[in-house]
């Protein structure tokens, strides 16, 4: 378990300084349209694009992708107003650093904009910036558990190497038992045969008698 907490506290660390940034700018989709660059920290491009695949769905609009460049048409959501819209997106690598997206939003004729949308686009800027925490998020639970999993194949093998040496342990025991046993049993061997030799060399004197009694029968 405090291994496990370690662990935990690592995540807990690493979360505590990561940053997910979002601009406003160009976005090079099809050409140039102003929209979103969303960096997400750790999340590889695999991990974002799902995720991206998955918000574009949420907005329940007619959803498509072609060469790495995904597309939703007549999106809603209740936030950005009564209209439908446009959202094009794709990802890229961005390093050790993690992934970038990069989204427009087209609003019926003009592209989504600070300067001309305001309201509209600050709630866009909130919905991005969230979906960026959950991406982020989502890709370090990922590691957290295959490491955990790593962490419990360790402590199951270093359990199973106490066992071993356990058994081990166990068998030097009874082996020591076991000397002790025949050292005992040696003495005794010992002290045995020299009674015997005794009894030995008394029977030996008692043949030489009987043949002594013998040879004198005349």
């Amino acid at each position: 378990m405090k291994k496990l907490f370690t662990l935990a506290a690592v995540f807990f660390t690493i979360g505590s300084f990561a940053q997910v940034g979002i601009q406003e700018t160009n976005v090079n989709i099809d050409g140039g349209k102003n929209g979103f660059e969303i960096e997400i920290p750790y999340a590889d491009k695999k991990t974002t694009e799902k995720e991206l695949k998955d918000l574009f769905k949420s907005w329940k609009g007619s959803f498509s992708e072609k060469k790495g460049i995904m597309k939703s048409d007549d999106c809603k959501n209740k936030q950005m107003g009564e209209n439908t819209f446009d959202v094009f997106g794709t990802v890229i690598e961005n390093g050790d650093d993690g992934s970038k997206a990069h989204i427009a939003v087209d609003l019926g004729g003009a592209f989504l904009s600070s300067s001309e949308h305001s309201s509209q686009f600050k709630v866009m800027e909130s919905l991005l910036k969230a979906w960026g925490v959950k991406t982020a998020t989502t890709f370090v639970e990922i590691e957290e558990k295959e490491a955990e999993k790593v962490l419990k194949d360790r402590q199951k093998e270093l359990e199973d190497l106490e066992k071993d040496q356990e058994k081990m342990e166990k068998e030097i025991e009874d082996y020591k038992k076991k000397i002790e046993e025949n050292e005992k049993a040696i003495e005794q061997a010992k002290k045995d045969q020299e009674t015997k030799k005794e009894e030995i060399k008394t029977q030996e004197g008692a043949v030489q008698e009987i043949v002594k009694k013998k040879g004198g029968i005349k």
